[in-house]
Parts: C-alpha cells; structure tokens; sequence
C-alpha cells in the first residue's frame, strides 16, 4: 500500500510539473511578442571620424516570440533612466528620438520575418568630447507586439567623441576575448597602441587580428614598444616613464600580458 501511495505521489507531481510548463510555456505563445537578442552595454565613438560625420547609427537586434506576420510590424523603444548615470543621454541632443517621424518605417519587424535590426541614431554633439553619455533603451509593448522575458527588454549604449572601449575589449576578465591579449584597459593603454601601430584601434581591428591569428604578434610589438618607451632616458627624466594608466598619484603602470 505505501509503495502505491508513494507511485501515486510521484505521478501527480510529474503531471503537476508538466501543467506548470505547458502553462508558462502559453504565457509567451499566446499572443506576438518581442525581446533582445542580447541585452550587453553596447560602446561607440565618433573620435576616428572625420568632422564631417555627425551621426552614427547603432543596431539592436530584437526577436519575435510567436508566429510570424504578412506585414511590418512596429516595434517601440522607450528611454529609461538611471539616477547613478553622471551623463544620461538627452533625447534630440544625442540620439533621434525614438518616435521620430523620420525613422518610424525603420522601427519595425517586416512582413514574413521573426527578427530585425533596429536602427539607434548617435547625434555627435559637442559635449561628447567631454563626457560619455549612456543611452538606458528599454522594449515597450504596443499595439502589435507584447513583451518577452523580463531580462532580455533592456540595453545600454555608451557613446562619446573620445577614446572607448570596443566590444571585445568591454571588461577587464575573460567574458572579453581582447583582455588574454591586451590585458587590463585604459584610455591612455588605448591611445599607445595607436600611437605604436599607428592604426584605428576598434572591433573591426580586433577582429582582423583574430582572423588572421596575429594576437602574438600583435602582442609582443606592443610589449617591446612599452619596454622602450619606459627605457627611454628622456621618458624617465621628464616622469612619463614609466607609463601609468593616469596621472593620478598611485595610478598603476600599464602592462601587456
């Protein structure tokens, strides 16, 4: 009798867990939704630009949850904010608005698909050559689409007109491929390797980089370069030597893995 009693038990749990999963799996079936391909900070800067080039344009991928449609559907983006943010993005200063009249037919999932690149308009004002600004965005849900999981709605994009991390390089461990390579980031680490190879120090440049298995060689140009600079008897007397991070007192001296 208790072996029966126990197998009934365990039955009942099995088709509780069951509903249960069939029952969330409906929540986000039920009707169209939307959410981020992938919710990480997203970093840019008009600093290799030429003057001339006063916009850029950042793409976030969102994905449909649902069936597909046989016309364009929008989508909404909201800003939101943060009180810790010392520079939120200010919307018509730095970014089109997201309800902008001139990019509405790009805000949308077309016809017969289940993802799309949504287009974000960087303004280059004059204030971002002193500050970087974040741009909080989060989904809204609206007359065509409602929202997906909780922790894929939101991004962040950090914006400038100086020197920035790229993606690769977007945290000091190994979530970012670049730091086995280029270690711990700085802004002035960053201008030295420009200085050095005299190249546009972005993703794209990383990219070629992997591509073609040149991390060593890459980085041992850049190591023999910074034992030369911190080497060099007019660095040392002038105190540039040898390079820190900062100038700020204690400020650790840069190094390459």
């Amino acid at each position: 009798m208790k072996r029966l009693t126990y197998s009934l038990a365990a039955i009942l749990i099995s088709v509780t867990a069951i509903s249960c999963s069939k029952t969330q799996g409906l929540l986000y079936s039920d009707v169209a939704r939307v959410q981020l391909n992938d919710t990480a900070t997203v970093s840019s800067t008009f600093v290799y630009d030429a003057p001339t080039i006063t916009r850029d344009t950042i793409y976030i991928q969102v994905n449909t949850i649902g069936e597909m449609a046989n016309v364009d559907r929008a989508v909404k983006f909201v800003q939101v904010n943060n009180k810790t943010d010392l520079f939120p993005a200010v919307s018509g200063q730095h970014f089109v608005p997201f309800d902008d009249p001139s990019i509405k037919n790009l805000m949308v999932i077309k016809a017969n698909t289940v993802k799309a690149k949504i287009p974000v308009i960087l303004l280059r004002d004059a204030s971002l050559k002193t500050n970087t600004y974040r741009l909080r965005l989060q989904l809204a849900a609206n007359d065509q689409f409602a929202l997906g999981e909780v922790q894929s709605r939101s991004t962040s994009i950090l914006f400038s007109d100086r020197l920035e991390r790229f993606y690769s390089w977007r945290v000091d461990n190994g979530a970012a491929p670049a730091f086995y390579t280029l270690g711990k980031y700085s802004t002035r680490k960053h201008q030295f390797m420009i200085d050095v190879l005299h190249e546009q120090i972005d993703e794209a440049w990383y990219q070629t980089m992997v591509n073609l298995g040149a991390q060593q060689h890459y980085g041992n140009t850049l190591k023999t370069a910074l034992a030369k600079f911190n080497n060099d008897p007019v660095n040392i007397a002038s105190g540039k030597a040898p390079l820190r991070e900062t100038d700020e007192v204690g400020s650790l001296p840069i190094t390459f893995p």
